[in-house]
């Protein structure tokens, strides 16, 4: 080696680790789609290229965050080669570690058509069971990683050795590579120059299969470790909280699917229904931070700022008893198309929920023969709702930079409905029946202050937050109004059922600050929420307790799908007797509403305090039921068995 070459021997060693760890990320992504070819047999060559491509994303990801700080500091000029063989040591066994969860990765996706997550937690209690298997059914396999890692350690030692050069007249040169590679490894270990850290739901921006083959074991698991939460200490056996539950949940048309390994306990199916809407299209508004308080048809007022919206509700049921299941949008999208709530020890939807087995409405529609659309006002990263819409199985997704805008509005973060929903329409229009349509407003989100359009200034603006929120619904509701006067003339109109319904109150505006509700749990929580097609529902109020997670049980009993499915919810239409609804605040506060009450239990005034079952009323019981078993079957990847979907 050359003078020049022996003072760049540290960079060449570097990336001689980087294409190192590149490579084994490549020869296992390979595996991956052999071994699961008929998983991602769906992936046209273009999308399988796009994956092994933007797979490197996530594969410099871990690179950078297990291995960044030895990279770096072979780098850094300091003269000694015991320096350098310690960093690659670290190196080694850091390349060693990644190709075993590599493995035990690819073996687990052949399996579960997942990769892992947080149960390499738990591998420390299974230590004997995974040498037996690494010595045995895959021995081939461990021997091969051992002689490449012994390799690894006599090549880089070798490689030291011989090309260590501990003088250079130019120091100057090695600090600015240490900085250079310094800044290299933070971009990579952030993913890229985005505004937030790389997640797993970023791989689903094309679809779910295309993401499942640009993740790799050791993302996921870093991911889901770090987002992970301890649970709240709920001492209530599992067995006992599960049977609790399904005497609770299950309805008398339904009855539990029992799977091969028993392994799903709350999956169920319905085998009777309560509403002939086989065939119907449907159409999901979820109405960003919609208040109560200042919709006429719900609240008594006169605020007038939802002409359109009351006018429809005129002809359709009218759920007065309906609450949002948490407290911000990502967890109102969870509800509704999970049908499970937020409880603490999850991690969020968009921060590596997904990874767990979920029902995806849309993929079940899909497998019942219904097209499908996903639109939002918001842009296209916001809440991760493009890339989590393509995780669900929607076949398009469009935000805020999708659409075109032909008004001159004041420019707010957030987006415009009027647009919108025209472009809502426009795509509906597009779609074969039965469909799956959703939409996301946005232009009510917070802050309200100011008036986007003048000529649907309804109160004059005042610099107040309600007032400005009395204009943004103003403005919100004539978009729907538009949007309705088209749809009326389309031939599918009359065989669509839409269901509108808020994410959460509004902030500021309503909450604690609202006075139509009378109870804190009612301000905070309850939402408005309708289902109109007057075709197959006569208009009318309905009292019963409802809230979000209810909305896939009763899509499920409007259209007839047999499909299996798992819910913390109910049907709208059943008649059982014993419904509750199941609220949280965060995951520190949750409360469980049913005939007999309201019930509460706020964690962190009672972090110390211990209880035992026999201490708990019946309803009591329910509520600390419902956390435990909702973390435990997430946690465990047992709420939901994928594969029936595949």
């Amino acid at each position: 080696m050359n003078k020049y070459n022996k003072n760049l021997f540290r960079l060449q060693l570097v990336s001689i680790y980087f294409f190192t760890l590149i490579a084994v990320f490549f020869v296992f992504r390979v595996a991956l789609f052999c071994l699961n070819y008929e998983f991602f047999s769906q992936l046209s060559k273009t999308k399988v290229l796009y994956s092994f491509l933007h797979g490197l994303r996530f594969d410099v990801f871990v690179i950078s965050v297990l291995c960044g700080i030895f990279l770096f500091l072979i780098n850094v000029p300091i003269r000694s080669k015991i320096f350098l063989k310690i960093n690659c040591t670290f190196l080694n066994i850091s390349v060693l570690i990644v190709a075993l969860l590599l493995t035990g990765d690819v073996i687990n996706f052949k399996f579960f058509n997942k990769h892992l997550t947080t149960e390499v937690l738990l591998a420390k209690n299974h230590v004997s069971y995974f040498f037996s298997l690494a010595f045995k059914d895959y021995l081939f396999v461990t021997l091969t990683i051992i002689l490449f890692f012994c390799f690894l350690f006599y090549f880089s030692f070798k490689y030291i050795d011989k090309n260590y050069h501990s003088f250079t007249k130019n120091i100057a040169l090695e600090v600015f590579i240490s900085f250079l590679i310094g800044f290299i490894l933070i971009v990579f270990a952030r993913g890229g120059f985005q505004d937030r850290i790389l997640s797993i739901i970023d791989a689903y921006y094309q679809n779910k299969v295309s993401g499942e083959l640009q993740l790799n074991g050791v993302f996921t698991s870093l991911k889901s470790i770090s987002a992970q939460i301890l649970p709240n200490d709920i001492n209530i056996s599992y067995q006992d909280a599960l049977s609790v539950l399904r005497d609770n949940l299950l309805d008398k048309n339904e009855e539990i699917f029992v799977d091969k390994n028993k392994k799903y306990p709350l999956m169920r199916q319905r085998i009777k229904f309560n509403v002939n809407g086989q065939g119907y299209n449907l159409v999901i508004v979820l109405l960003e931070s919609w208040q109560k308080d200042y919709i006429d048809s719900f609240a008594g007022t006169n605020y007038d700022v939802t002409p359109n919206f009351d006018k429809i509700a005129k002809e359709s049921i009218i759920f007065d008893k309906f609450y949002a299941n948490g407290q911000r949008s990502i967890m109102g999208l969870m509800s509704v198309f999970l049908s499970v709530p937020y409880v603490k020890g999850m991690v969020y939807f968009g921060d590596g929920l997904e990874n767990c087995g979920q029902m995806r409405l849309p993929v079940m529609l899909a497998k019942n023969g219904y097209d499908n659309i996903f639109v939002q006002g918001d842009k296209r990263e916001s809440d991760n709702a493009i890339a989590i819409a393509n995780y669900l199985g929607f076949k398009e997704a469009y935000g805020k930079q999708d659409i075109p805008l032909y008004h001159n509005y004041l420019k707010i973060n957030k987006g415009y409905d009027i647009e919108g929903m025209d472009f809502f329409f426009k795509k509906i229009k597009k779609l074969k029946s039965p469909f799956l349509a959703f939409y996301f407003t946005t232009t009510t989100h917070i802050p309200y202050a100011k008036t986007i359009l003048k000529s649907l200034e309804k109160y004059q603006q005042d610099g107040t937050e309600k007032t400005g929120y009395l204009n943004r619904l103003y403005y919100s509701d004539y978009a729907l109004g538009e949007f309705f006067k088209k749809a009326k003339k389309e031939q599918w109109f009359d065989k669509t059922i839409f269901i509108m319904l808020s994410d959460h109150q509004a902030y500021g505006v309503g909450g604690l600050n609202g006075v139509f509700e009378k109870t804190k749990v009612g301000k905070t929580f309850k939402i408005p929420a309708i289902i109109y097609c007057p075709k197959l529902f006569k208009a009318q109020r309905n009292i019963e307790l409802a809230s979000q997670v209810d909305i896939v049980p009763t899509i499920i009993d409007i259209l007839n799908i047999r499909t299996p499915y798992s819910s913390l919810g109910k049907s709208l239409f059943s008649k059982t007797k014993s419904r509750f609804i199941f609220l949280s605040y965060e995951g520190e506060q949750i409360y469980l509403i049913n005939n007999n009450g309201v019930f509460s239990y706020d964690w962190k005034d009672y972090k110390n305090h211990s209880f035992k079952r026999d201490e708990l009323t019946r309803d009591e019981l329910l509520l600390f039921s419902i956390e435990k078993v909702i973390y435990s079957l997430m946690s465990e990847d047992r709420w939901y068995d994928s594969k029936i979907l595949n």
